[in-house]
């Protein structure tokens, strides 16, 4: 009798530390999002899972906004991101955010602008999470703002992958619910304004396109010159022009027959700097 009521002493302490475990693993979050929980395609996860928040995460729009033009980001500006999120019924919110590309790479470079609110998950500062001075909002509203300088030019659209935490503050992840949401940005296609070639003079046509292509502008000095046809994601799929040109005016032409019906990028490379322009083939 005596070794039973041990045997089932032993199993609800085992029990009890089993939900102490849970629960402390959920609180813990408070203090920010473990590393890793965006929901992006490399992520592959968010917090809602097993000892931690209940699931699934759903998804929900209208959450980013940002300062970057509708023309597209320029590599090496940097932006504001903000993230909002809101509930009537709910007062305490968190969430991770970062950008990246399909294989989990950060693109561009992440810096905080409310360091009381927000924090870096890793000295490689990937993932911008929440702090626990920054999650409970009475108003049933949060907002996150951090600063994105942008990654360099050919890097194409970027996604800014997250996922958040809306909960009523009852001390345990009961009635908790994960959302996730992204923000895409485009790059600018005429960014890089270079010295080298006179921009008044730099002209592209026809647009759209249906067989020939012509480009004019003016070197103001003698400049290694490469003209490529990239396609939308910044892959360059032919060399149109590679040569040193001496100063002075330039018209060439390039036949677009062999080329599927899309829309194409044309880069103009002068020296150490570019200029990008979108091409439509008909």
């Amino acid at each position: 009798m005596i070794k039973n009521i041990l045997l089932f002493s032993c199993a609800c302490l085992i029990t009890l530390g089993i939900i102490s475990f849970s629960l402390d693993t959920a609180h813990s979050n408070g203090a920010g999002a473990p590393t890793g929980n965006t929901g992006s395609p490399a992520d592959n996860k968010t917090c809602a899972q097993v000892a931690c928040h209940p699931g699934p995460a759903t998804p929900i729009s209208e959450v980013f906004t940002s300062d970057v033009p509708e023309t597209g980001y320029v590599a090496g500006s940097t932006y504001t991101i903000t993230a909002t999120v809101s509930d009537p019924a709910l007062v305490k919110f968190g969430f991770q955010i970062s950008p990246q590309n399909t294989a989990g790479t950060l693109l561009g470079t992440l810096a905080l602008v409310d360091a009381d609110k927000t924090k870096f998950t890793s000295s490689a500062n990937k993932y911008i999470t929440h702090k626990s001075t920054g999650t409970s909002f009475p108003s049933h509203s949060a907002s996150w703002s951090f600063a994105w300088t942008a990654p360099a030019t050919g890097t194409g659209d970027v996604t800014f992958y997250g996922a958040f935490n809306f909960t009523n503050n009852n001390n345990n992840s009961t009635g908790d619910v994960i959302h996730t949401s992204t923000l895409t940005v485009s790059e600018s296609l005429e960014a890089g304004i270079n010295e080298e070639i006179d921009l008044a003079s730099l002209n592209i046509y026809p647009n759209p396109v249906a067989d020939q292509l012509h480009l004019t502008y003016y070197l103001s000095n003698q400049q290694p010159v490469t003209i490529s046809l990239l396609n939308l994601s910044g892959s360059r799929i032919t060399v149109l022009t590679n040569e040193t040109q001496q100063a002075g005016s330039y018209n060439p032409s390039f036949s677009f027959d062999e080329f599927a019906t899309g829309v194409y990028v044309l880069e103009l490379k002068a020296g150490t700097q570019s200029f990008l322009r979108k091409v439509v083939k008909l």
